[in-house]
């Protein structure tokens, strides 16, 4: 396989974007604005029914999906609590389709086709901040409600 055949990191991240841009529309979101640098966050901001949408996006190669790094999530927040928007995480992993062992289907090669696996964005929360619906009704998660 010739090493300018293969993707960059840069590519994969951009696909990830890519995929979760078409999710967002489909979806009924409006895009206000897209940055593709990985260490600028979030990547996509998007609007929709008048709420605001910060979305951070990390892509992986298979078997890998993409994660968020801790700095960031805690980032996320604080970004989008300036402005009440609602920080999400978007995981994309992909995978080769002409790969025929686990070595290649976790190489990206340029103008391959790709298996793609995303399941939505995940809400981005820390755990001071979760709430408890239960018999009670609506209440703050306590210490007793964490169970090792």
């Amino acid at each position: 396989m010739n090493l300018t055949e293969l993707m960059s990191a840069e590519e994969i991240h951009r696909f990830g974007i890519q995929v979760v841009l078409s999710d967002l529309q489909k979806n009924g979101y409006n895009i206000v604005s897209v940055n593709a640098e990985i260490d600028m966050n979030p990547q996509i901001v998007a609007k929709k029914e008048g709420q605001v949408a910060f979305v951070a996006v990390r892509t992986a190669c298979y078997p890998g999906k993409g994660k968020l790094e801790e700095s960031v999530h805690f980032q996320m927040i604080e970004h989008a609590d300036k402005v009440e928007a609602i920080p999400y995480f978007a995981s994309v992993g992909i995978a080769n389709a002409n790969g025929k062992t686990e070595a290649e289907m976790g190489t990206p090669v340029k103008g391959a086709g790709f298996y793609v696996s995303y399941e939505g964005l995940l809400v981005i929360a820390r755990s001071d901040r979760v709430k408890i619906w239960d018999k009670q009704g609506i209440r703050k998660m306590s210490k007793e409600d964490i169970k090792a």
